[in-house]
C-alpha cells in the first residue's frame, strides 16, 4: 500500500470532518468521513496488482459518536478491515465479503465491550501470529507508518481504552461473573426440587401428588403396552403442557412440551418459573446459560445438563445454532442420564409404534407372523432400517423352525427416535420385542448363523452362493465385482488430500460398454465419477452403495439381501404355520 498523503475517495463536504481510524494518520489509513447530520461513510482502499479498490460503509451518528470517544472501537473497525478486506495484503484477494465486514462492523460500533473483546480475541486465534504480530509486521513492511515500531504497538495496543483489560478489571469480572453463575445455578435447582422429589416414585406418593398440583388438575390419562414382555406405561398429561410418565407404576420421567400439542394449545406456560429468566423464545446458549454447560462429550442436536439430583435433557426441533430463538422444543427430566440408552419420551414415536403385533392367542401375546409383516412394512415405507448384520426378517421362521439357534434375532433402526429394535425367537421360550440403545446392540452377544444349507430352502441357498468375486482391478482407481450376471464396480475418489470411493452396480448400458471396452471403459468411468464426487449434485450419489462399517462384499450383500426382501415381499403366500 503506497502512501499518499492525500486521501483517495470521497472529498469531505461542507462542514464534514474526517476520523481516522489509528492514531497515526496516512494517506490511505481508513477513515470516516463524518457529514453536518452526524452520519459519516467509513473509507478504505486495496492495493492489487495495480488496481485500486475502494470500499465504503455507511454509518450511523450513533456510531460515529461511538467511534469518536473509544478507541478501543476505532482499532477493532481497522482490525476487520485490516484481517477481512486483505487491506494491507496487495495479492490477496478479500476474505470475506464487504456485506459480512459491515454487519461486523455494525456490531463493533454498536455492540458491547465483552463483545468486541471476545471478537479481538478471535481474531487473535484466526491469525496464526495473533493480531499483534499481523501489527508488527505491518510496521516492518511499511516503516514510514511509524519509525518506532514498539512505540507504535504500544500506542495502539495500550491507548486511551486498552485492548487488553487491566488484571483487576478481569478479575472482577470473573468474580461477577461466577457469582451470577452461581445465583442462577440455585435458583434452578430450587425450581427442579420439587420434580426430581417425584422421580423413581409410585403415583399415590404425597411427592407425586404435589407435582400433579404444579402441573394442574383433571389430567388426560392413556395406558398402553410396551415390548414383549410388556411393561405398562401410564401417561398423566394436563393441560398446562405438563407430563408424568410411568411405566410399572413409577415415575420415570417428567415432560415439559414447549411447542403446542392437542392436549395443551400454547404450550408450556410455566417455562419462566421452571427455569428462571428463560422464554419459550430462548436460543440455544441462553439456554446454557440458565442451565450451566451440558454434559461433554455428546453429538447431536439435544443436551443433557446435570441439575441437583438429575437430569435434564432439552431438545430442539432441529439442528439449532447457539443464537437461533425459537427452536425449544421439549424439556424432560429423568432420575438418571438417558445418553446410553433409550428415552422415555420416544415411546410414542409415530416411526415405529404399532411395529409389535400382539394377539391374545399367541405365546406372549406376539402375533409373530403380522409382527413381521409390520416391520418389512415400516422398513419399506423408510421409516425403520434394517440391520444387515443380523438375521434377516425374511429369514427368521425357516431358522426358528430348524430348531438350530437358541435365539434367532432381527435388528431394526428406527429413522425418528433412532432406537433399536430387537426382535427375537426363542427355542424354549415366548417372542421378545425390546426397545434398545444403539449401545446396548454393541453389547448383545450374537450368535452364529448355521449354514443355510441346513435351513434354507433350494432358491435361498442359490442366492446364498451368489457371492461378490472381485474380477478385475486397475490396481489404483478401480475394482470390478461380479455376483452371477450383475456386475458392480468400486471407483477410487479424491479431492486434494482427501478421499473416498463409490461403489455402484452396473446398469444394461454400462456393462455392455465393458463388454466391448473392457478395462479401459471402466477407468473412463471411474474418471467421471471422480469428478463430480465433491460436487452437491453429484449424479453418481444415488447409486453408491456404500455403507458404514461394511466391505465392499458385505455392502453389495446387503444390497442383494435388500432386493431379494423387497422380492419376496410381493409373493403370495409368504408364511409359517407353526405356533410361534
Amino acid at each position: 500500500m503506497s502512501r499518499r498523503r492525500s486521501p483517495r475517495g470521497r472529498t469531505p463536504g461542507r462542514g464534514a470532518r474526517r476520523l481516522w481510524l489509528l492514531p497515526d494518520r496516512g494517506g490511505d489509513d481508513p477513515f470516516i468521513d463524518v457529514r453536518g447530520d452526524g452520519r459519516g461513510t467509513l473509507n478504505v482502499q486495496v492495493d492489487r496488482a495495480g488496481r485500486h479498490d475502494r470500499f465504503h460503509f455507511e454509518v450511523t451518528a450513533r456510531q460515529v459518536a461511538v467511534a469518536e470517544r473509544s478507541a478501543l472501537r476505532r482499532w477493532a473497525v481497522f482490525a476487520v478491515l485490516f484481517g477481512e478486506l486483505a487491506v494491507f495484503h496487495p495479492d490477496a484477494a478479500p476474505a470475506r465479503p464487504p456485506g459480512k465486514c459491515l454487519r461486523v462492523i455494525d456490531m463493533i460500533l454498536g455492540g458491547t465491550d465483552s463483545q468486541v473483546e471476545q471478537y479481538l480475541t478471535t481474531m487473535n486465534k484466526r491469525f496464526l501470529g495473533g493480531l499483534r504480530d499481523s501489527l508488527a509486521m505491518l510496521c516492518r513492511v511499511d516503516p514510514t507508518r511509524s519509525r518506532d515500531c514498539e512505540a507504535f504497538e504500544k500506542r495502539l495496543w495500550f491507548g486511551a481504552e486498552p485492548l487488553i483489560i487491566s488484571d483487576a478489571e478481569r478479575a472482577r469480572r470473573a468474580q461477577e461473573t461466577e457469582r451470577g453463575a452461581a445465583a442462577r445455578a440455585t435458583a434452578v435447582r430450587q425450581s427442579f426440587e420439587p420434580y426430581q422429589d417425584a422421580l423413581l416414585m409410585t403415583e399415590h406418593d404425597d411427592a407425586v401428588r404435589r407435582v400433579v398440583g404444579l402441573l394442574g388438575s383433571d389430567p388426560v390419562i392413556s395406558e398402553f403396552e410396551v415390548g414383549a414382555p410388556a411393561h405398562h406405561d401410564r401417561y398423566l398429561t394436563f393441560g398446562s403442557g405438563g407430563e408424568i410418565m410411568l411405566r410399572d407404576g413409577a415415575v420415570t420421567a417428567i415432560l415439559f412440551h414447549i411447542q403446542p400439542t392437542d392436549a395443551a394449545p400454547h404450550g408450556f406456560t410455566g417455562l419462566g418459573t421452571l427455569i428462571p429468566g428463560l422464554s419459550r423464545d430462548a436460543s440455544k446458549s441462553q439456554v446454557e446459560e440458565a442451565l450451566g454447560e451440558p454434559v461433554t462429550g455428546r453429538v447431536g442436536p439435544n443436551t443433557t445438563h446435570s441439575v441437583g439430583a438429575g437430569f435434564v435433557k432439552v431438545f430442539y426441533d432441529a439442528w439449532a445454532r447457539k443464537d437461533a430463538p425459537g427452536r425449544l422444543k421439549l424439556i424432560q427430566l429423568t432420575a438418571e442420564d438417558t445418553y446410553a440408552g433409550t428415552d422415555p419420551a420416544d415411546e410414542r414415536c409415530p416411526g415405529c409404534a404399532g411395529t409389535l403385533i400382539r394377539a391374545a392367542s399367541a405365546p406372549g401375546g406376539v402375533d409373530v407372523d403380522a409382527t413381521i409383516t409390520a416391520l418389512r412394512d415400516g422398513a419399506a415405507a423408510g421409516r425403520l432400517r434394517r440391520a444387515h448384520n443380523r438375521v434377516a426378517l425374511g429369514d427368521m421362521l425357516r431358522l426358528h423352525d430348524s430348531g438350530l439357534m437358541e435365539r434367532v434375532e432381527a435388528q431394526l433402526g428406527c429413522t425418528i427416535c433412532h432406537r433399536h429394535i430387537l426382535f427375537a425367537l426363542h427355542r424354549d421360550a415366548d417372542p421378545t420385542f425390546e426397545y434398545v440403545s444403539l449401545n446396548d446392540t454393541y453389547r448383545r452377544t450374537q450368535e452364529k448363523v448355521p449354514p443355510v444349507e441346513r435351513w434354507g430352502d433350494a432358491a435361498r441357498i442359490a442366492r446364498e452362493a451368489q457371492r461378490p468375486e472381485r474380477i478385475a482391478t486397475d490396481g489404483n482407481t478401480w475394482v470390478l465385482y461380479a455376483v452371477g450376471e450383475h456386475l458392480f464396480m468400486n471407483a477410487r475418489c479424491w479431492y486434494s488430500a482427501v478421499d473416498g470411493s463409490r461403489l455402484i452396480r452396473l446398469e444394461a448400458a454400462e456393462t455392455r460398454q465393458y463388454e466391448r471396452d473392457g478395462a479401459a471403459y471402466l477407468s473412463r468411468l471411474q474418471e467421471a465419477i471422480n469428478r463430480t464426487w465433491t460436487s452437491s449434485d453429484d449424479p453418481w450419489r444415488s447409486r453408491d452403495l456404500t455403507l458404514s462399517g461394511m466391505s465392499d462384499e458385505e455392502a453389495i450383500g446387503a444390497s442383494l439381501a435388500a432386493a431379494w426382501e423387497e422380492q419376496a415381499d410381493c409373493l403370495p403366500g409368504r408364511a409359517s404355520d407353526s405356533a410361534r
